[in-house]
């Protein structure tokens, strides 16, 4: 089955080991549903059990099985939860994962210009990194003004203006 990445380990909270975690889509009820995840940092992969999860504000307090200390639960800070895709937040129309984005040719009138290697948090938009034919590297806000339709089944974005791979 294929992960994802939902969110990340913000802090510990309290006394017995619970986490703050923020949602990458901002969303929070499937946070409420899980059985397990899987934090990742620079290569390294802890699944854990879920044993408790509630809102806390904008974040999700979790408890994980094993973290029984804020010490221990400090350990986790900055990582990235993952989770199997039918766990994660549903997706509404014109809605993506950051992951499936990354699968994407990035193209013109029908041809190949680049390939999507990255989605880069900015400040008025998400800035999709696209590695160009050429082998260059560029960043295309991942507005409706510069990309048009996007296809994850065929695995295309097309490009409004070319000129934003030059």
């Amino acid at each position: 089955m294929e992960r994802i990445a939902i969110g990340q380990i913000r802090s510990p909270h309290g006394v017995r080991g619970h986490l703050k975690a923020r949602s990458y889509s901002g969303e929070t009820a499937h946070f409420l549903k899980l059985k397990s995840i899987y934090l990742a940092s620079g290569g390294r992969e802890r699944c854990f059990e879920v044993t408790e999860a509630r809102r806390f504000g904008e974040d999700v307090l979790l408890k994980l099985a094993g973290i029984e200390t804020p010490e221990e639960g400090k350990r986790y800070s900055s990582w990235e939860i993952y989770a199997q895709r039918e766990d994660a937040s549903s997706l509404q129309a014109g809605e993506f994962y950051f992951a499936d984005l990354c699968r994407c040719a990035v193209t013109k009138d029908g041809r190949t210009l680049g390939r999507i290697t990255a989605v880069v948090e900015g400040g008025a938009s998400e800035l999709l990194e696209v590695e160009t034919e050429e082998g260059g590297r560029r960043l295309v806000p991942f507005l409706d003004r510069f990309v048009g339709a996007v296809d994850i089944a065929k695995g295309t974005v097309e490009l409004k203006e070319e000129w934003l791979l030059k």
